[in-house]
C-alpha cells in the first residue's frame, strides 16, 4: 500500500498549473472542523469532524477526506447521517476550472469550481441548484458553506462548516 500513497500523493502544484489557477494550495493539510445544520430547529446540529486535503496525481488535482463526527468523535456520538466521503478535484486546462467529483455512501455529485472574488464556489453540475462555497480562508483557518436554491431561486444556506487547521 505505501507504494499507491508514494505515487498517488504529491507535495507541489503542477507546473502544467498556473498560479492564477491555484485555489486550494492553503487548504492542503488536516482540520478540525465543526458541522453545523439544522438551522431551523430551536437548536441547531454542531457536530465535531475533521477534514484533510492531499495534493495528488503529480500535482494536478486536490482529493480530500469529509469525516462527519471525526473517526475520534464517532465512537460516542454516532450521527445516523454520518458521512465520510472523498472530492476529487482535477484542473482542466480547456475550461480553467475544476471538475469535481464528490462521493460518499449513497451519494455521488459532479461540480465544476471557479474563484469569484475571494470565494471558491464549486456548483453542482446537473440541476445548478446546489453549490458549496469555501470563504474566508487563512491559513490557519476557513469557512465553507453549503447553499441550495430555494423556488424564489435565491441561495440559502442549510450547513456551514467553521475549519481550524490541527
Amino acid at each position: 500500500m505505501n507504494e499507491f500513497i508514494t505515487a498517488l500523493c504529491c507535495n507541489t502544484l503542477s507546473e502544467r498549473i498556473s498560479e492564477e489557477y491555484e485555489f486550494w494550495g492553503s487548504l492542503i493539510g488536516e482540520w478540525n472542523i465543526m458541522w453545523n445544520d439544522h438551522f431551523e430547529d430551536t437548536e441547531p446540529r454542531r457536530v465535531k469532524g475533521e477534514w484533510i486535503f492531499s495534493r495528488i496525481l503529480d500535482g494536478t488535482a486536490v482529493q480530500d477526506l469529509f469525516i462527519v463526527p471525526s473517526r475520534t468523535e464517532r465512537l460516542r456520538d454516532k450521527q445516523p447521517d454520518a458521512e465520510y466521503g472523498t472530492m476529487l478535484r482535477i484542473f482542466n486546462p480547456k475550461t480553467m476550472s475544476w471538475d469535481i467529483f464528490y462521493g460518499c455512501m449513497g451519494e455521488a455529485i459532479r461540480l465544476t469550481a471557479r474563484k469569484v472574488g475571494e470565494e471558491i464556489i464549486l456548483t453542482e453540475n446537473t440541476t445548478k441548484k446546489m453549490r458549496y462555497v469555501f470563504s474566508e480562508i487563512k491559513s490557519s483557518s476557513f469557512m465553507w458553506r453549503k447553499e441550495q436554491k430555494n423556488e424564489n431561486n435565491e441561495w440559502l444556506t442549510v450547513a456551514k462548516v467553521t475549519a481550524e487547521r490541527k
